[in-house]
């Protein structure tokens, strides 16, 4: 995926710098609405080409929805996520290691401790150290002083009991509590429904949620990236069998 896209940028910014000597790459980039920083390093391979990214670009150079669609599963996600081990998400399990990644995408994204701290609310050591482990990690990469997205996407360990797993579903929880008292209404949405259901139902509930998350990500993240948000669906029974133990 990466090479074809690399290429059809080259050959698409050489055509119409053939009938327009003075089109310049900061005219293009405006174009296909990309970062001209970025979209330099990625047509120079010196910047990895995400999934997000790559629909972002094939969608500015007017690329028609099946073209896109066969382009980017060509690479099959599988080659493209990484499913962390529980070792690896135990050393990166606090929120703001996955706020960070998110960050990394947006324009204008400065890789420095006190940029990031203001953004996420985090102490500038907590950024600090949060971005030599991502890096050390394999998450990140460090390019001309900066940092840039691996190219990978991450998914954590599902369907384990894990007290890591837990603590990160805890911080979640009360980030959302958090947003629900000082977010203005119109920048968030919770809402809750009550159903009467029966129990075995639940394995199929969890992939629908699951194909839920991944179709609004992927609507979500092919516009334009200015914020980092966190999606939180609970799914869990108010009632039990003989009563509440």
């Amino acid at each position: 995926m990466q090479n074809e896209i690399q290429k059809k940028l080259i050959l698409d910014y050489q055509r119409r710098k053939a009938k327009n000597a003075s089109f310049s790459l900061r005219a293009y980039s405006k174009m296909i609405g990309i970062p001209a920083s970025a979209l330099s390093e990625i047509m120079t391979r010196k910047r990895s080409v995400t999934l997000k990214m790559g629909k972002r670009i094939l969608e500015g150079l007017n690329e028609s929805p099946s073209d896109i669609h066969k382009l980017l599963n060509a690479s099959n996600d599988s080659s493209n996520t990484s499913e962390l081990s529980l070792d690896k998400f135990h050393v990166i399990s606090e929120w703001h290691y996955f706020a960070i990644l998110s960050l990394a995408e947006i324009d204008g994204f400065k890789g420095n401790d006190e940029w990031i701290s203001e953004r996420l609310n985090i102490s500038k050591k907590r950024a600090s150290d949060a971005l030599e482990r991502l890096l050390k990690l394999g998450m990140l990469k460090k390019e001309k002083n900066n940092y840039v997205p691996s190219g990978m996407s991450f998914s954590t360990p599902s369907d384990i009991e894990d007290t890591s797993l837990k603590l990160h579903t805890v911080q979640s929880l009360d980030l959302a509590r958090e947003s629900l008292f000082k977010d203005k209404i119109e920048e968030r949405d919770f809402s809750t429904v009550t159903m009467a259901i029966d129990p075995k139902s639940i394995g199929e509930a969890k992939k629908m949620i699951k194909e839920f998350r991944r179709k609004i990500m992927k609507k979500l993240e092919s516009k334009k990236k200015k914020q980092v948000y966190k999606l939180c669906i609970q799914l869990f029974p108010l009632s039990r069998q003989g009563g509440r133990k």
